[in-house]
């Protein structure tokens, strides 16, 4: 909530999407007249996270739904896309990490599963639609806030020489030379554990499976990026994606 620049590294079953989605439900209760945005690789996706998500916060705080205006035409849930209209008129949707959403305005949103996402299409369209900031009230825009252009990545790793691990890069230098601003966070599958939202047994009999890949299970569970010796002549692991043993 006090970054402008979020990046999160997290194995599954962290509950990083869900609290992603209460940032940007908190952040539309507190600011009025938000726009903010999900997207993610595909658009169906997106609005899959979302609805799922805010079914379960409302559910565990009714003072969140409370905060929703339910009425009909307003609030929108639909199979490929889905709008959360606030009481205060700040909203939040999911739009399509595509060309179709260029020209949309927003002031900040939430990149989930950013691993999937183009890398040219969110540095073209999608963030370019937050060089609006939020008016205020009395009618005074304050660029300095928080919420405008504000960015959450959420992702599990992928693989290094990717747009998304340079993002990573990026907002790490960043966190560095602007604290304030910045901040990179991840995680590995003990905590999930630890806290009973995954179950330890899961873990060991992946393993213990006999196409266990170590490499495929560093980046899902362990938040490592895959990726080639620096300065490498070539890529190894290119060719092992692509080798077939007879």
């Amino acid at each position: 909530m006090r970054y402008k620049y979020v990046y999160m590294v997290f194995p599954r079953a962290y509950s990083k999407s869900f609290l992603s989605i209460l940032v940007l439900m908190c952040r539309c209760i507190l600011y009025p007249g938000a726009k903010l945005f999900v997207t993610s690789g595909g658009k169906e996706q997106a609005a899959g996270i979302v609805k799922e998500k805010v079914s379960e916060l409302c559910s565990l705080v009714p003072a969140l739904e409370r905060e929703i205006d339910w009425s009909r035409g307003v609030t929108q849930e639909g199979k490929d896309y889905c709008k959360y209209v606030f009481k205060n008129k700040s909203y939040f949707d999911n739009i399509a990490a595509r060309e179709s959403s260029r020209g949309k305005r927003r002031h900040g949103g939430l990149v989930e599963e950013c691993v999937g996402v183009d890398g040219t299409i969110l540095s073209e369209v999608i963030i370019p639609t937050m060089n609006v900031s939020r008016r205020c009230l009395d009618g005074t825009v304050h660029p300095e806030e928080t919420l405008n252009k504000s960015q959450i990545y959420v992702t599990t790793a992928g693989w290094k020489n990717s747009f998304p691990y340079d993002k990573l890069i990026t907002l790490l230098v960043r966190m560095i030379l602007e604290p304030e601003k910045s901040i990179v966070m991840g995680g590995t599958w003990r905590i999930p554990v630890l806290v009973k939202l995954l179950d330890k047994n899961f873990i060991q009999e992946l393993k213990q499976d006999g196409t266990f890949n170590e490499a495929s299970f560093d980046r899902e569970y362990e938040s490592k990026w895959s990726g080639t010796v620096e300065n490498a002549f070539f890529n190894g692991e290119a060719f092992d994606r692509n080798r077939k043993l007879l």
